[in-house]
C-alpha cells in the first residue's frame, strides 16, 4: 500500500480477529494502522463493516474487499487515475452469476451493480455492462462523507442490516457520479471458493507473469 502513496489503513475486524491482528503485527510497514472492532459481525452484514471503516477514515478513502488478491500495479494505476471517485472494474462475463457486474451510463459512471443473479434485458437496455466490480472503490473527502451519512441512514432500517453493500450502492450510485476505472490486467482474484484460492496460488505464489 505504501508503495502507491497510501499512509493510513483502517482495518475493520470481527471474526477470528486475533489471527488477523497477529499477522498485521508481524508486517514491516510504515502504514499507520487504525483498528476498528466490529463486535456485531455475526448479526450485521458487510455494509455495516464498511460504514465503520468510513466513519474512522479521516478524509478521502479507498475501500477494499478483504477477499481480493491483486498485482500491486493494478492498485497504483487506480490510485493515480485522475477521477476522484471511481470503482475498479475488471473483465467479466454476463454469464457469471457470482460476479458483481458493473453497469454504466453513457458518461462512464457506474449506476448499478448486480451480484448473484443475471442481468435483465431491461437493465441492458438502460445501461451498459462494463465488467466485474473487483471490490476496490475510491472516494474523495466530500463523497466519503456523503456516503458515510447515506450508509448510516440505510442501516437505520432494520431490514437492511444484513444486506451486502450492493444494495446500498444501488441506491447511492444513481445520484452520485462514480466513474468506472477499467483494469485490463487479469492479475487479480476474488477468493470466494476453494477453486479461487487455488487460482490465486497459481497466479501469485509462483510469480506468474502478468497476463
Amino acid at each position: 500500500w505504501e508503495a502507491v502513496g497510501l499512509q493510513h489503513a483502517v482495518l475493520v475486524v470481527g471474526y477470528e480477529q486475533k489471527l488477523i491482528r497477529e499477522v498485521v503485527a508481524a508486517l514491516d510497514t510504515p502504514l499507520k494502522i487504525t483498528w476498528v472492532d466490529n463486535q456485531e459481525y455475526a448479526a450485521k452484514g458487510n455494509t455495516h463493516s464498511m460504514w465503520l471503516g468510513l466513519e474512522a477514515s479521516p478524509a478521502g478513502a479507498i475501500v477494499f474487499d478483504a477477499d481480493l488478491v491483486y498485482e500491486p500495479a493494478i492498485l497504483k494505476r487506480f490510485v493515480d487515475s485522475p477521477e476522484p471517485n471511481s470503482i475498479l472494474v475488471g473483465a467479466g462475463s454476463l454469464d457469471d452469476i457470482e460476479c458483481a457486474k458493473a453497469l454504466v451510463d453513457e458518461g462512464g459512471c457506474v449506476r448499478k451493480t448486480i451480484d448473484k443473479r443475471a442481468i435483465t434485458e431491461t437493465e441492458l437496455q438502460e445501461l451498459c455492462f462494463a465488467g466485474e466490480a473487483i471490490g476496490v472503490l475510491k472516494f474523495d473527502a466530500s463523497t466519503r462523507a456523503a456516503l458515510t451519512t447515506f450508509t448510516e441512514t440505510f442501516l437505520s432500517d432494520s431490514a437492511n442490516v444484513m444486506l451486502n453493500w450492493e444494495h446500498l450502492f444501488n441506491q447511492f450510485l444513481p445520484a452520485h457520479d462514480i466513474a468506472c476505472h477499467f483494469e485490463p490486467s487479469g492479475q487479480w482474484v476474488e477468493i470466494d471458493t476453494p477453486e479461487d484460492y487455488v487460482l490465486a496460488l497459481e497466479k501469485f505464489a509462483s510469480g506468474a507473469e502478468e497476463a
